[in-house]
């Protein structure tokens, strides 16, 4: 009875040490218990946990291994066990400890996440998100775990989701660097600088000390052109952690950048250096735990190591050779074989009814909406979760749905600029033009559209709609992309009526065929030096200073003119008419955001050129992967000679029928009054409007829908019947 009496104060006394984090003091006092008490869990257990907090990581194992001699059953020690583990690199062992500790305890929020860290560790991606997922559904205020899943799914390239992750993170703790860090390097990815570059600052701001964030300030810094600054960060980071291998090559190629060969040529040196003692050191450890049969965790390994040296075949031998081994090897191989087996059946039965191409491409944004969804429920509170899950459910086509979610973020966050940029275009697509013009002015703000501010280059007041024109000059300036210019261009007419003397500041592209229009006093190139103005204003904020609305929209036919001279130009080229004249265009700028749906294969729309129609190519440029399918088409091609719009605008006159995909061309073909044919994807730009075969933009326009998303093969066939009707 007094060696328990004893026993139970020297615990309370080792306890007490240990809660006031001194370890040493701890350690003295569980090591009295345990002479004393050789199984006594508690001491065994604590001694474990203090071993760990020293770094003491084989001596922590051991200790909860003892404890779990005591009792099998503790779930907490099984957890802590794992934890040990995973520090010495041991990850299977480390997995198995946690799931026999959730086998104990599944509702542990804290197992989930360690055991989904050991899986990040050993690239098992998609079973690490399910556990942080796990975790979360748990604890849905674990900041690190929204860090965490942010991080793999930056790693996958799913930045949007990414994003919504870590700004979680950061609404739940805005002190988490991980979170700062994470969301600076999503942001950087999106092509967002200036919030990026805010972010790494925040991080720098909390915790000067953090080498990750100097590195990567500096990367991004080297990106936008300013070098010195890139260096001075670079060098910091290295100050803080030498062993920053990607630091010393970065450092490296600014000090290039700033004309100092032989510094580059030093800090290379240093960078090889440090990676083949880094690459050694993996390998070491790797080849260990090969020999320990812990095959998965030495694969991890070298592919770190691949990650520094890509091109070194002996580390590529041994990752196959350790890979080979896994359990997860023979989950790919299976799945290999299931891939090929199906191949080869659908080859063997191509006759028979299978599913569309594209269910693939509609699986993928199913699966998008599944993970917004829980998303949403993970974090109700979260404006661009909501945001995210409309996005997808507009492409999806549940237009309603999507609205509902926008909505939500904007009770959440009235003045969240995505969802008023986002609600916006269904507003505009459905018609409701007196809420969609005022929530699309959000445009500004919404950093992924990348617009240029202007407010720095135009000193005069904004025009809002209101303020007497009479006797003054009104500056219009394109804002976005050609088609728009030409398209709002038209509310110059307006501006006269109005009284106002009218200029018109547009891309060089543009600016001969706009010098066609009636009421425009003067057309300036934009970025030129301005002329004097008293008021001015975007070209897509027209509609609303004018109070546009559907019935109202400014379209009274033709209002741009081709040049005499260039259209009996090209009558001279083109020679005599035969039979109908059709100019084509089906790819745009290769650089728009919706490119890859508003663009088609040529070899897709290939059949239409078997019309007995002149087909010419409209295209100021022709990709690639084009080019030599239609050498061999029946379409006569002059691209080389459109040098701006008022050669494309003369052409364009002189065609019976314009056939285009959502390009410039399109608005020019419309803005002349040619009949214009638009081939328009799935989703669809706000401006057609969600139903309907015209548009009250364009009346000479006809517009051809897809019905499912990348499906054009409908678009093609109706094209074709229009072109037999026509001819």
């Amino acid at each position: 009875m007094a060696i328990s009496s004893t026993v139970d104060q020297l615990f309370a006394q080792a306890l007490q040490f240990h809660q006031a984090g001194q370890l040493p003091h701890a350690l003295q006092g569980y090591e009295q218990v345990l002479r004393l008490a050789p199984r006594h869990f508690d001491a065994l257990h604590n001694t474990g946990i203090a071993a760990f907090q020293s770094g003491a990581f084989d001596t922590a194992a051991s200790f909860f291994r003892s404890a779990l001699t005591v009792d099998p059953e503790h779930a907490t020690a099984h957890n802590n066990l794992g934890n040990a583990l995973r520090e010495l690199q041991l990850m299977e062992e480390a997995l198995r400890s946690y799931d026999r500790a959730l086998a104990l305890d599944a509702a542990d929020a804290n197992t989930h996440f360690n055991r989904a860290v050991t899986l990040q560790s050993l690239l098992r991606i998609d079973e690490a998100l399910q556990g942080y997922e796990q975790a979360l559904t748990l604890a849905p205020g674990d900041d690190q775990a929204w860090s965490n899943r942010a991080a793999l799914l930056a790693q996958a390239r799913q930045y949007e989701q990414a994003l919504v992750h870590a700004e979680q993170a950061l609404a739940l703790n805005p002190h988490n660097l991980d979170a700062h860090h994470q969301r600076g390097n999503i942001l950087h990815a999106l092509g967002q600088d200036d919030e990026a570059e805010r972010s790494y600052r925040q991080v720098l701001a909390l915790l000067p000390e953090f080498a990750e964030a100097h590195y990567s300030l500096g990367r991004l810094l080297q990106a936008r052109g300013r070098q010195a600054e890139a260096l001075q960060a670079l060098e910091q980071a290295l100050r803080l952690q030498p062993q920053l291998l990607q630091a010393h090559w970065q450092r490296a190629a600014v000090l290039r950048q700033l004309g100092q060969p032989d510094a580059a040529q030093q800090a290379d040196a240093a960078a090889l250096t440090l990676q083949t003692r880094l690459v050694a050191a993996y390998r070491q450890r790797g080849q260990e735990l090969e020999q320990l049969r812990h095959y998965e965790s030495a694969a991890a390994l070298y592919a770190a190591a691949l990650e520094l040296d890509a091109d070194n075949a002996d580390l590529r031998r041994l990752h196959a050779d350790a890979l080979a081994n896994t359990r997860q090897h023979e989950q790919v191989l299976a799945s290999l074989r299931r891939a090929l087996a199906l191949k080869m059946e659908r080859g063997a039965h191509r006759q028979a009814p299978e599913q569309s191409p594209y269910a693939d491409l509609d699986q993928q944004v199913e699966q998008a909406r599944i993970a917004f969804e829980k998303l949403t429920r993970l974090a109700p509170d979260n404006p661009l979760a909501h945001v995210n899950l409309g996005t997808v459910l507009q492409g999806l086509g549940l237009r309603d749905q999507a609205m509902a979610s926008f909505e939500r973020a904007l009770a959440i966050a009235p003045n969240s600029p995505l969802a008023n940029w986002n609600s916006a275009l269904l507003l505009l697509a459905r018609g409701d033009y007196e809420r969609g013009w005022q929530r699309y002015e959000a445009r500004w703000k919404v950093g992924q559209l990348a617009l240029t501010p202007y407010a720095g280059r135009y000193r005069q007041p904004q025009w809002t709609g209101n303020e007497p024109l009479q006797g003054k000059t009104l500056l219009l300036h394109a804002e976005q992309g050609l088609g728009d210019t030409i398209q709002f261009c038209r509310y110059a007419t307006l501006a006269r009526q109005r009284g106002a003397r009218v200029i018109l500041e547009v891309q060089e592209a543009l600016a001969q065929l706009m010098t066609s229009m009636a009421d425009a006093d003067q057309v300036i190139v934009k970025g030129g030096a301005l002329p004097a103005y008293d008021f001015h204003l975007p070209m897509l904020s027209l509609p609303l200073a004018f109070g546009t609305r559907v019935d109202s929209i400014p379209a009274a036919g033709a209002y741009l003119r081709s040049d005499a001279a260039k259209r009996a130009q090209w009558q001279q080229l083109l020679g005599p008419k035969s039979s109908a004249r059709i100019g084509v265009v089906w790819s745009g700028r290769a650089a728009h955001g919706n490119d890859h749906n508003r663009s088609l294969p040529l070899a897709t729309l290939a059949p239409v050129f078997a019309q007995s129609c002149e087909f010419i190519c409209l295209q100021q440029e022709v990709r690639p992967e084009d080019q030599a399918l239609l050498d061999t088409l029946p379409v006569r091609q002059v691209s080389h000679l459109l040098r701006d719009f008022s050669d494309t605008a003369a052409l364009c006159d002189l065609m019976d029928v314009v056939i285009t995909v959502d390009t410039s061309v399109a608005h020019l073909a419309g803005a002349l009054g040619k009949p214009v044919w638009i081939m328009l994807p799935t989703p669809f730009e706000w401006r057609w409007f969600e139903h309907g075969a015209g548009s009250p933009w364009y009346p000479s326009a006809t517009l051809l829908r897809q019905q499912q998303i990348g499906d054009w093969a409908p678009v093609v066939a109706a094209v074709q019947a229009g072109l037999r009707a026509l001819a």
